[in-house]
């Protein structure tokens, strides 16, 4: 009830909206090529009924009988404004009527012509068809480029019914079994964002040129900073500790700070501050963490060096009685400081690796994996070999749908186990990585038989963690 709920309300509004537009692209429709504005065209719905789809019409009216059903890139039959429609996805807008109809949701699985819904498997079909079909869906978004997808194979329809669907079915039952108006809220966030930024440029892309040898020599010197270099990472955090003084300043009293009639004692307050933080974070080894392999201990150990300086200081100045130091700065300064030290670590190691890669060309390695296990031993391998080495980690598969979707030190979670054998989770691959070692040994059995049957090689990671090569495979 609340999904219908939702669709009615979204697909009035959308529709109310977005009338001009349909008036707008009615009229290029019609000026670019005799024929009706809308193509309508049976597909399946919600339990087996057949139903007339709307969409603005892309393609010539004269159409071979019995052709084929899809459409790839470059397809003669697409008109000029036709192809501007399908770049933006301005075709399918029309389906909001069939929303409101009753015949579609804005988010399920997409609805098929009858001679493709023949192809579902017997023991999917009841279950794919439960549901009303939707305007878009997580396959919807990872097939965007299927007209392209399908001009590249020999036979379209073939590679359609045997590649393209059974995967598009994957995620459908995904859907199915999982509906939720979170999911729902997700799927069209998704949507947007691929529709109108389908490619984001990588912030790398403004550096210099990988084959750059800017990038060599910063690796030479950024490696070359050892715990020996501690004096240049000291003289660094001090100036950030005092650089997060004044912009607490700033931040709470703006530029009155700087007026005529500062406290004589300013100066001295903000360079013994600067003081505390650095006795403090030497005290917690702060200066022994090697910036480039900033993680979770580095950022305890600020914490707890930022939060003792800033007690520190704050009492100081309080048993000093100095009023002229703003009580808000004391308590804010720990905050900033805290930020500004880990980020400035943060970004050190993210510029480091990057250049390390970049230097040794591993962003050219052929070590792309499929991690099976998204538990602790599947984190571990992600944080362990991700972009490191010339490891990339395409995607992490488990069987617990609670984990479907998450992201895990920034790969993704595709899937369940049996996902493994679907053809765009394959793509690119070159290991398959079993992160199970708290699995059953009948189980182990069943998952590396699983890892062996794509043809890669196949590593398991065992109780210690270490990963070993799977010699039988």
């Amino acid at each position: 009830m609340l999904k219908r709920t939702f669709d009615l309300l979204a697909a009035g509004a959308g529709l109310l909206a977005l009338a001009p537009l349909f008036a707008l692209l009615a009229l290029l429709i019609k000026l670019d090529s005799p024929g009706p504005v809308f193509f309508r065209q049976w597909r399946v719905g919600r339990h087996g009924e057949p139903f007339r789809i709307f969409k603005f019409r892309t393609m010539t009216v004269q159409q071979q009988p019995g052709g084929p059903e899809v459409t790839v890139a470059g397809d003669a039959r697409i008109t000029r404004t036709g192809a501007w429609l399908r770049r933006w996805k301005l075709d399918e807008l029309p389906q909001l009527i069939d929303v409101l109809r009753g015949t579609m949701s804005l988010v399920g699985p997409r609805p098929e012509v009858p001679r493709y819904v023949a192809h579902y498997p017997p023991a999917w079909r009841e279950r794919l068809l439960s549901v009303r079909p939707g305007i878009t869906d997580f396959a919807s978004v990872r097939y965007r480029d299927e007209n392209e997808l399908l001009a590249r194979a020999e036979n379209p329809e073939r590679e359609y019914i045997d590649v393209v669907l059974p995967a598009k079915l994957h995620y459908a039952l995904r859907y199915v079994e999982n509906p939720s108006l979170t999911s729902d809220l997700r799927v069209l966030g998704l949507t947007l964002r691929t529709v109108f930024a389908p490619r984001l440029p990588s912030p790398w892309s403004l550096l210099p040129m990988k084959d750059s040898p800017f990038w060599p020599w910063l690796d030479r010197k950024m490696s070359a900073l050892s715990p020996r270099n501690r004096a240049i990472a000291t003289a660094v955090d001090g100036l950030v500790v005092l650089a997060c003084w004044h912009i607490t300043y700033l931040f709470r009293l703006g530029f009155e700070r700087w007026q005529p009639g500062r406290p004589w004692y300013d100066d001295y307050v903000s360079f013994g501050v600067v003081a505390a933080y650095l006795l403090a974070m030497a005290l917690t080894g702060v200066p022994r963490g090697l910036w480039r392999f900033f993680g979770f201990d580095d950022f305890k150990r600020i914490a707890m060096a930022c939060g003792i300086a800033g007690l520190v200081s704050a009492v100081a100045v309080l048993m000093a009685q100095l009023v002229g130091v703003a009580r808000a700065v004391l308590v804010l300064h720990p905050l900033f400081c805290l930020l500004a030290l880990c980020l400035l670590r943060m970004g050190y190691r993210m510029l480091w690796e990057h250049a390390r890669a970049c230097a040794s060309g591993e962003d050219f390695e052929q070590r792309r994996a499929i991690v099976l296990g998204a538990g602790e031993a599947g984190r571990r391998v992600v944080n362990t070999l991700h972009r490191r080495d010339g490891w990339v980690i395409l995607a992490l598969l488990d069987d617990d749908r609670a984990k479907w979707g998450l992201r895990i030190g920034g790969v993704g979670v595709e899937g369940g186990l049996g996902d493994l054998a679907l053809p765009h989770v394959l793509a690119g691959a070159t290991h398959v990585i079993v992160a199970l070692p708290g699995a059953t040994a009948e189980e182990q059995g069943r998952v590396l038989e699983l890892a062996r049957q794509t043809g890669l090689a196949v590593m398991t990671v065992p109780p210690r963690g270490a990963l070993q090569v799977d010699e039988t495979g």
